[in-house]
């Protein structure tokens, strides 16, 4: 059985405001023993550290635009040990940390005696009764959550609670066992200005779906909320319930599937969920921003109550492009993009302050940032809002195989060509984000307005196109300057300068039909730059597209290479590339084919 002991936090004068509160997650890129406890490495001890003040700091920062930040979170095992716990309560003993405020995190695996030390520290908390150090046999370690409250007379306070369930990796083990706690804490409050009550609780990842004498461990939560309800009689509602995770597979569908159980109000009667904000915070996938295969995907969920927005800078919907199934599609999952080493700062919306009605629509999250574990010089993680298009094409511009130098490495122009790539990727990674999105828009045949996350190969390879032939420009000395507005780039040679698209589709006639607007709005000479699903050269015989219909302009003609408007094939750059043994000849080749 597992017990639910209650604190109350009203005695420590801390109440949380109804309408929203601010939240810092950490997401720190973990690098642990290969064996238990499961302790960072000594080698990153030091960062490890540095993880815990940057995350402070961001807190400190109030990026999310409440008055505090209410919770500060770390996922599971990211705190190092006695030394993170001691400067995490450093931090929040300073006059300048507010009063009414929480901190949550992961303690990296503790030896039991180092338990005992740590339950030993002045103001720390813990279930005597079945979660003391005695209680931890010899030979095994302890995986644990603390939960740290700034009191109103500047006091800090912390309760310990071990992991319930261990997960694969702690059960089949190769020394020792991870000891099984047996309690959750429940805290509880009032928020400010109300009568109403907030409860909160954490659990360590695996027992999110771990279950303990045949029931799942948040069963045994709700259980004992309702328990105590039962008795007065009332209702306890939960209004936050924070999963502290590191999870390689955040997103799996045993991990996803307990959110409806969660959810299902034909259970536990006597604590309402359908204002229960579900908080996931985990460790990262990658040592700094960009794509991760693993880990991340922290997440805040809520109910229907809320609206359901678009394409919000930061976060996404979920859904099946980043959960790999729809289990989620009746609620409200706000997936952070970001799954490399960062810091996440947001303001969570209580849906129980919302008003009927469509004046009561609203959003669940709001003021979602990005911040770094460093100075920002990546723009997935510049202190500030990341659009999706700038995370997307980031991500994709990591890609080394997109490298025209990378892909043909015997070319003999493929140093030149690796050079060129590396200005061009340089050029991209800070383009805001309309003029990155119209760039996008431009290159990929048939592509309408979408949001980036809905965007799939089809835009991936078209972008790839792009780097491929401003690459071969640059191999040229044909310097180039991304706008996209209208045109990709502005493209100079001596004192001669055009714009440039590079378009991909199934034809080229499907290109040129795709830029057709965007050439009618030219100004001066624009080279479209072709690239069919056959990747064939272009030439008149293929048709021209203009034989029906009425020509936009008297000059749009893409059959005459001496127009205003010069369509060429990437089959007739890819060809001059590849055969230039120096770079004069590929010039000479790009000047005859462009005029």
């Amino acid at each position: 059985m597992v017990q639910v002991r209650e604190v109350d936090l009203g005695q420590l004068g801390v109440q949380l405001p109804l309408h929203g509160v601010g939240m810092v997650v950490a997401q720190p890129y973990v690098e642990f023993t290969a064996h238990e406890p499961f302790t960072w490495l000594p080698a990153q001890r030091a960062r490890a550290l540095e993880c815990v003040d940057t995350t402070l700091a961001v807190a400190r920062s109030r990026a999310h635009r409440a008055d505090k930040t209410h919770f500060t979170v770390f996922p599971e095992l990211s705190i190092p040990g006695i030394e993170g716990v001691a400067r995490i309560r450093e931090v929040m003993q300073q006059g300048d940390w507010p009063v009414g405020t929480i901190v949550i995190g992961g303690v990296e695996g503790l030896t039991r005696n180092q338990y005992a030390e740590l339950l030993a520290q002045p103001n720390t908390n813990h279930d005597a009764e079945v979660n003391g150090p005695e209680s931890v046999p010899v030979g095994q370690w302890v995986n644990s959550s603390m939960t740290w409250v700034k009191a109103a007379d500047g006091q800090v306070h912390c309760w310990v609670q071990p992991k319930l369930v261990p997960a694969w990796v702690e059960l089949n083990r190769s020394y020792e066992a991870m000891f099984r706690g047996h309690s959750i804490y429940v805290f509880k409050g009032t928020f400010a200005g109300t009568h109403l009550p907030f409860r909160f609780a954490t659990l360590l990842c695996f027992d999110w779906i771990g279950t303990t004498e045949a029931q799942r461990v948040w069963a045994w939560l709700l259980q004992g909320i309702n328990d105590a309800a039962a008795v007065i009689p009332a209702t306890f509602p939960l209004t936050w319930l924070f999963v502290a995770q590191c999870n390689p597979q955040p997103s799996h569908a045993s991990f996803m599937g307990e959110v409806p159980s969660f959810y299902d109000g034909t259970t536990f009667h006597n604590v309402p969920r359908d204002d229960t904000c579900l908080v996931m915070a985990n460790v990262a996938g990658a040592k700094a921003p960009g794509k991760a295969l693993e880990y991340g995907c922290s997440a805040v969920i809520n109910t229907s109550k809320f609206s359901k927005p678009t394409c919000m800078p930061t976060y996404n919907n979920g859904g099946g492009n980043y959960r790999g199934g729809h289990t989620l599609d009746n609620f409200r999952d706000a997936v952070f993009r970001e799954r490399g080493a960062c810091v996440h700062s947001f303001l969570v919306v209580n849906s129980r302050s919302l008003v009927t009605g469509n004046a009561g629509k609203d959003i669940a999250v709001r003021e979602a940032t990005v911040h770094p574990f460093g100075p920002p010089v990546d723009p997935r993680a510049p202190a500030a809002a990341v659009q999706a298009v700038v995370k997307w094409m980031n991500d994709d511009l990591d890609e080394p195989s997109k490298s025209l130098a990378v892909r043909y490495a015997n070319a003999s122009l493929a140093s030149i060509c690796a050079t060129a790539h590396s200005q061009i990727v340089s050029s991209l990674r800070p383009m805001p984000a309309p003029e990155l999105t119209d760039l996008v828009m431009a290159s990929a045949a048939g592509m309408r307005p979408s949001s980036p996350d809905t965007w799939t190969d089809k835009e991936s390879t078209a972008v790839e196109h792009v780097l491929h032939t401003f690459s071969i420009f640059g191999t040229a000395h044909y310097p180039c300057e991304f706008h996209g507005h209208g045109s990709q780039a502005t493209v100079t040679k001596g004192d001669r300068a055009f714009e440039a698209i590079a378009v991909r589709g199934e034809t080229h006639e499907a290109c040129a039909d795709h830029v057709k607007e965007r050439a009618a709005q030219r100004r001066g000479t624009l080279v479209v730059v072709s690239r069919d699903a056959d990747n064939l050269a272009w030439h008149t015989r293929l048709g021209n597209f203009l034989d029906s219909g009425k020509p936009l302009s008297e000059d749009y003609k893409f059959t005459d290479p001496g127009s205003a408007v010069i369509q060429v094939g990437y089959r007739t750059f890819i060809d001059a590339y590849l055969a230039a043994a120096e770079r004069a000849e590929l010039e000479e080749a790009l000047h005859d084919a462009i005029g």
